[in-house]
């Protein structure tokens, strides 16, 4: 049963993929720009989120030690 159906998903995709038609789209040199901006800040706004939660990350796993110091420099 378990054969079939996966001989079946395999059919259907087969199908899907041999009848798509050729699309006549054109992408402007600023859609590029648009793409590597969107790909560049995405990549920054992960790094400053590991930034900011790499503590907490360590902590967690117990890598890092309770640090007396920064906790009162964080409550003044």
């Amino acid at each position: 049963m378990m054969r079939r159906t996966s001989f079946l998903w395999l059919i259907v995709v087969w199908c899907l993929f041999m009848s798509e038609r050729p699309a006549h789209a054109y992408m402007d040199p600023g859609s590029g720009s648009m793409f590597l901006q969107l790909v560049l800040g995405g990549a920054a706004g992960i790094a400053l989120i590991c930034k900011l939660y790499w503590r907490r990350f360590l902590g967690f796993f117990g890598l890092r030690q309770h640090d007396e110091h920064s906790e009162r420099q964080s409550n003044n």
